[in-house]
């Protein structure tokens, strides 16, 4: 079977390139191409391609815009080829949190066979990945329970809490411009929030925070005690409540929308839109995957002096949910090995120093790793840490297809702090992280895997999980909580 894909790229002399490469690749077929984001949604639609190859930087929509819409309205596997150059891998990183599955580098001096044949090579992977997925939904949705997909239409019911007649009103009629979104009430203050969302039962409620009778940060509290449902709090300009947004996100609000200065217009309702669709997707995945915890001991924290995170395919997104619910006060380092292609790694340090109150740096050789800092593996070195806390960076050969790879990282951790190591597994493909991860446990340390149910690709956390058979096992959205409380923080 021919894997089908669309070319979405604004230069034609690269969709040239891309097209001949594929031509001559007996198993993919070029099924259509696009020269703008808004060409690609629409021939996503009308061709279901089984992987799209998406520019990042476009006339008419972006690649990150278009990636949005297209995984929102006809899920697709989407490979980012993106060009060098700080701002576009920034974006590139950020299409991998909106759906995306992989990045691919645009080589400098353009593509050549090599580099054509190397993008073959990540269609065919990605393509797999996506039929691995589309397996293991397809038993849970002929039972009527797996997620909901494209050709389902549910429409999101919204509640709109807001003081202001004005801003309901704004918020009322952009809604009704979008097919998937409902507003089902408005409330003036929480105390009339609180009500309404118990006779509602909104999927999601936008809320804001100053407000009479009772502020959004009691209302929240309430709903989310009395009946709990995604929460969107919508502030002024950025720092203008933030102790407020802290108190109601610590009071269960999953996301903090901040309202534009000069007032609502068509981008920043599409913004707040996108952002309402993306927590009510995550809300239906945590009804539909129950959690589930297999280690049969009592959750207590233990003195863990390090801790290693290994991902890859489908994890970057998780890890950056994970760091960003640790709290700023997490008493131990914490090493990464995300797999990326070349060139990436800076990209992603930014693009997760962006989302959690730790410090994030790329990791480098004899520095000294301390409590609460995240420290990231850069390309074609192994990570080590060693018993005296320092980064020790090797070259050797690449372990289970990786370099830097993830056992090798948690294998130092199991030989240089035993009991004291915590190592947890993310989505990915191949078994990058398991022996390591087993090295851990057998070393009496602690081991989480992410829910194999539930992560986007399930080989790394399954083979982790046949290496550390006591391991943790929980869902991505409750990583953060279990590591931190594992590991004695805070949060």
């Amino acid at each position: 079977m021919k894997t089908r894909v669309l070319v979405v790229d604004d230069s034609p002399l690269i969709r040239a390139v891309l097209c001949e490469a594929f031509a001559a690749a007996p198993d993919i077929e070029v099924v259509g191409e696009a020269d703008d984001g808004r060409t690609a949604v629409e021939l996503a639609a009308q061709l279901r391609p089984d992987v799209i190859t998406m520019d990042v930087m476009m006339p008419v929509m972006d690649g990150l815009e278009a990636a949005e819409r297209i995984m929102r309205d006809c899920p697709t596997a989407i490979v980012v080829v993106a060009r060098d150059g700080g701002d576009v891998r920034m974006l590139a990183m950020e299409a991998l949190a909106r759906g995306a599955l992989e990045v691919f580098p645009k080589p400098a001096a353009g593509f050549d066979a090599t580099a054509a044949a190397a993008l073959a090579a990540t269609v065919r992977r990605t393509a797999r990945v996506a039929r691995m997925q589309a397996s293991v939904r397809a038993p849970a949705e002929s039972r009527g329970s797996g997620p909901i997909m494209a050709g389902q239409p549910t429409r999101i019911r919204v509640l709109i809490v807001d003081d202001s007649p004005v801003v309901r009103t704004v918020l009322r009629e952009g809604f009704s411009r979008e097919m998937d979104l409902e507003v089902v009430g408005e409330a003036g203050d929480g105390a009339q929030a609180v009500r309404l969302a118990a006779d509602l039962r909104p999927d999601l409620v936008t809320m804001d925070l100053l407000m009479p009778i009772m502020g959004g940060t009691d209302a929240t509290l309430r709903i989310m005690r009395e009946c709990p449902c995604p929460i969107l709090v919508l502030v002024g300009a950025p720092d203008s409540t933030s102790p407020l947004e802290q108190d109601a996100l610590a009071g269960g609000a999953l996301e903090v929308f901040h309202k534009p200065a000069e007032g609502f217009d068509d981008t920043s309702l599409r913004r707040l839109g996108a952002t309402i669709r993306r927590m009510v997707q995550v809300a239906r995945a945590r009804v539909l995957a129950q959690p589930v915890i297999r280690r049969s001991v009592p959750l207590r924290p233990s003195e863990v002096a390090v801790v290693g995170v290994v991902g890859s395919t489908g994890a970057p997104r998780v890890l950056r949910d994970l760091l960003a619910g640790l709290p700023a006060d997490f008493p131990a380092p914490i090493a990464v090995v995300q797999h990326t292609e070349r060139g990436f790694a800076t990209a992603l340090v930014s693009w997760l120093a962006a989302a959690t109150k730790l410090p994030v740096k790329l990791a480098r050789d004899g520095d000294s790793v301390v409590p609460g800092q995240v420290v990231v593996a850069g390309d074609d070195a192994h990570v080590e840490i060693a018993i005296d806390g320092r980064v020790r960076l090797q070259s050797g050969d690449a372990v289970d297809g990786f370099r830097p790879s993830g056992t090798v990282l948690l294998s130092s951790l199991a030989n240089a702090f035993g009991r004291r190591a915590l190592g947890v597994v993310l989505s990915g493909m191949g078994s990058d992280g398991a022996d390591g991860l087993g090295a851990i446990y057998a070393a009496g340390g602690t081991a989480v895997v992410e829910d194999p149910e539930s992560a986007v690709v399930a080989g790394m956390p399954e083979r982790a999980l046949a290496r550390a058979t006591g391991a943790f096992v929980e869902r991505s959205e409750r990583l953060a909580w279990l590591v931190s409380e594992l590991a004695g923080g805070s949060g």
